[in-house]
């Protein structure tokens, strides 16, 4: 069963409306209960606090004065001595009056007073005075005879709380719709590029590789970045695998077409020689084609190893010993065919270079031999140049090409752009896709250029910690 998503900007904004929400509650629930006992608590503490101090040490007008302006409290003393019950409270009315505090509720009676003679804790109580909506907290207490009472007002908080808690709700609950508002405003603002990134995707998943141009200073913004850099990765993949499949499709059919010929050659001067057809010429053709055979698997295998990209062994080389051995042991076939080889000395000893000695040996024999095999003016000439970053070598002949020859089909497989001039020398067509896959291995470059007839091959050799 598929699980029902939900929105991440209405999931959003429920959870913060529902935290304001809370909040709103958790407020009035502190108003309506905590806060009123937390109140009367804290007033009670007060009146204590104050009594305390009297015990200690403040007994004279002055000190009871001062305390009484200090933490704005009612404090009365009278002694106890030949006084009726009703002498007294009447006197502590009169007291209070004079102090400002008009109490229509305020009575001692004579079991506290009893009760406060013997005891020498304080006794608290709170006068509830009705319509006023207060009452008048003390804390009493007889200290040597003396009577000694500490007052505060207080108001009655709980229905303050509900006056406030009413005002509050009213208030708030319009606050609460613009917050909600502008949460869903800004929530949209966030998670639209969200929405937009999903359409990214699922464009991507379709193998449609687009990008997104709204990308915020924010983490949605480098998750955009990182969702066009993979788009862009992913269609230059698709594009390099596009690519690489019709080049399998092309090296099939190509090599396919290469081993046709001498297979069927095998085939028909073997069937010759079957049917005593054979004049003497018969068997040589077939070992030539044999040959032919033998030497299109090995050009195959080394073309495929190189494919595979295996590690290769780097060793510090003279590019210029490489060559040299190379036109040594091509050497007969250049006096044979009577073609001249001009090279250009340098001035220095080339620096030595990090690659594998063989692969670039072969790099060197399949260029000279290609030269060989196609030289239309019986000259080859070669040329070294030294710069800081890599050691450049250039290799060129006359050919009959001509001006709008497209030079990237000469690394095509099998692709073999002109008969050769040499009978010694025919070729498979895998030599320069051969020479082209260990410069990209070693991460070195190859150009191949055409000048006026000229086929100009230019490598770049780079120097180590030096890159293309």
């Amino acid at each position: 069963m598929k699980k029902k998503t939900r929105k991440i900007s209405t999931t959003l904004t429920l959870t913060f409306s529902s935290i304001i929400v809370g909040s709103f509650i958790i407020m009035f629930i502190l108003n309506s209960l905590i806060v009123p006992h937390y109140y009367f608590s804290k007033m009670e503490a007060k009146v204590s606090s104050v009594m305390t101090d009297i015990q200690k040490n403040a007994h004279s007008e002055q000190q009871l004065a001062e305390l009484e302006n200090n933490n704005q409290v009612t404090i009365l003393s009278r002694s106890l001595e030949q006084s009726s019950l009703d002498d007294f409270n009447e006197s502590l009315n009169i007291e209070l009056n004079r102090k400002k505090v008009a109490l229509n509720r305020f009575w001692i009676t004579q079991e506290t007073l009893d009760q406060l003679e013997n005891s020498p804790q304080p006794i608290q109580r709170n006068f509830d005075q009705g319509k006023q909506k207060s009452s008048f907290l003390v804390e009493m207490q007889v200290i040597d005879q003396t009577f000694y009472l500490v007052g505060v007002s207080t108001v009655n908080f709980s229905e303050t709380a509900s006056l406030i808690n009413t005002f509050n709700f009213i208030s708030l609950s319009l606050t609460l719709i613009l917050i909600i508002s502008l949460i869903y405003i800004t929530v949209r603002k966030i998670t639209d590029p969200l929405v937009n990134l999903k359409k990214v995707a699922e464009e991507i998943t379709a193998l449609t590789f687009v990008t997104t141009e709204d990308i915020p200073a924010n983490e949605i913004g480098e998750l955009a970045q990182s969702i066009n850099k993979m788009s862009y990765a992913l269609a230059t993949y698709q594009k390099n695998l596009l690519a690489k499949n019709e080049q399998l499709k092309q090296f099939t059919a190509d090599l396919t077409h290469e081993l046709k010929t001498p297979i069927a050659l095998i085939k028909a001067y073997g069937s010759g020689i079957e049917d005593d057809l054979d004049d003497g010429t018969y068997l040589d053709v077939i070992l030539q084609q044999t040959e032919r055979l033998n030497e299109i698997v090995d050009q195959m295998l080394d073309y495929a190893k190189l494919e595979q990209q295996q590690p290769i062994n780097k060793v510090p080389i003279q590019l210029s010993d490489a060559w040299r051995q190379t036109v040594t042991s091509l050497s007969p076939t250049i006096a044979e065919e009577n073609i001249m080889l001009l090279e250009a000395d340098t001035d220095s000893p080339l620096s030595l270079i990090e690659a594998d000695p063989i692969l670039i040996k072969r790099v060197f024999e399949n260029l000279l031999t290609n030269s060989l095999k196609y030289t239309t003016d019986q000259e080859i000439q070669a040329s070294w140049r030294e710069t800081d970053d890599f050691i450049e070598f250039s290799i060129s002949n006359q050919t009959s090409l001509t001006s709008n020859f497209d030079v990237t089909k000469l690394w095509e497989a099998f692709y073999v752009h002109e008969k050769s001039r040499n009978k010694n020398l025919s070729g498979t067509g895998l030599g320069l896709s051969i020479v082209q896959s260990i410069m990209n291995e070693h991460g070195f470059t190859i150009e191949a250029r055409l000048v006026h007839q000229t086929l100009i091959f230019v490598l770049n050799f780079y120097k180590p910690g030096k890159q293309a």
